[in-house]
């Protein structure tokens, strides 16, 4: 049995440690950093205030950026023709923010460097899946990132990015640990695919409480659903091994102490540290387990309509379990049941999944209908699901959430 693990960044727990932005740059010789951020509610902090009055006394010039949902080929694009432009010294990515912020900076870390060191020829323009490819005119090359997606692109990434500096202010995704950069665009012909490589992994990966502290409800909620659902699928992965599985439990027992705690209003650091944590652990078996059903259906959801990922992840993972469990047992779930203290069955862990995701919502509310599910179906994959469901249960399953 391999055990190799994909490579991680370093890590660092520690409560004010984004204040101290300025310092992690001198110590790593970065005079011109890109900051990435999402909406307002990092901006709104005094910490922001703090670090970018500090950087600003210590002459470095850099650039910010916010990102407003899940990161488009088209968004990521605009922000690296922005920095050549603007600033085409630029040796460094922070990203602050949830998970489809860090995806967004590592994307545009890897856009920044491929860009410099491997333009294409001719340039091709964004174009969805099987439409023609035009390249761009001679005169107006432009950079597309979506070349580098699997999936949809002609071209291969070779790990060529500037560093990134991850701060998460989200306990879900876990994208400060990971290689892969979700993209996606939204329609009829959609999709959701990754930019991936070793490389793209964060040099650095932040978990700073005070980041964490006051976040929304709905978005703890969906969060935290999201990284529970990716410590399950990994643990009852077909590819885990005991490395990952030693992970798994100790990301669920730090999500079992914290998760319903949270989610009853409770906000402090050492509660928001602990399921940081956990999304962290999350997103280290994710890269070397790999995922399940779960995930399968994430992206055909996420690339027909604009659905936030923890919801998908919520409302599907209990509905998902009893599908699975209906084919056969899996005692693992039962382990993960007495990790999250939640009770000894895989019964247990079911009820209370879809008790904790009943506030999300349905698929319906976001849009879905009948006459998606088949599309759904057919674009969903069943990664390394511990048991094979058929089509007809894949069905089932959307039809328990539609």
């Amino acid at each position: 049995m391999s055990m190799n693990m994909p490579p991680q960044p370093e890590l660092r727990v520690k409560q004010g440690a984004f204040r101290r932005l300025p310092d992690l740059l001198t110590e790593r010789g970065c005079t011109h950093p890109v900051l990435v951020t999402g909406g307002n509610s990092v901006r709104r902090r005094e910490d922001w205030r703090l670090v970018t009055s500090a950087l600003q006394s210590e002459g470095v010039s850099y650039l910010d950026f916010r990102v407003s949902g899940e990161p488009s080929p088209e968004l990521v694009n605009s922000v690296i023709a922005a920095i050549s432009e603007q600033a085409p010294q630029s040796d460094v990515v922070v990203a602050v923010g949830g998970g489809s912020v860090l995806d967004a900076g590592k994307a545009i870390a890897a856009g920044v460097a491929l860009m410099r060191t491997q333009p294409p020829a001719a340039a091709m323009a964004s174009v969805a899946p099987g439409a023609s490819r035009a390249p761009a005119a001679p005169s107006t090359p432009a950079f597309d990132i979506t070349r580098y997606l699997e999936g949809v692109g002609d071209l291969t990434p070779d790990g060529t990015t500037l560093p990134v500096i991850a701060f998460p202010t989200t306990a879900g995704t876990g994208s400060e640990a990971t290689m892969n950069a979700v993209l996606s665009r939204i329609g009829p012909d959609g999709f959701k695919n990754s930019l991936r490589h070793p490389g793209f992994v964060p040099r650095l990966a932040v978990l700073d409480p005070d980041l964490f502290s006051g976040c929304p409800a709905n978005v703890t909620r969906a969060s935290g659903l999201d990284a529970i659902t990716q410590l399950l699928e990994a643990y009852t992965s077909t590819k885990t091994n005991p490395m990952v599985d030693t992970l798994a439990e100790l990301g669920l027992t730090h999500a079992g102490r914290a998760f319903p705690r949270l989610l009853e209003g409770e906000d402090t650091p050492e509660l928001r540290a602990e399921m940081a944590l956990a999304a962290y652990l999350s997103g280290v078996c994710l890269a070397a387990a790999g995922l399940g059903v779960v995930h399968g259906f994430a992206s055909p959801l996420g690339a027909l309509r604009d659905i936030p990922h923890g919801a998908v992840c919520g409302m599907l993972l209990g509905p998902v379990m009893r599908a699975t469990l209906r084919v056969q047992p899996v005692p693992r779930y039962d382990r993960a049941a007495q990790l999250l203290g939640v009770g000894d069955s895989a019964a247990a862990v079911v009820e209370r999944v879809e008790s904790w995701a009943q506030p999300v919502g349905r698929l319906g509310d976001y849009g879905f209908v009948r006459e998606d599910l088949s599309t759904i179906v057919n674009g969903t994959s069943l990664k390394n699901h511990p048991v094979q469901l058929s089509d007809d249960s894949l069905t089932t399953i959307l039809e328990e959430v539609l």
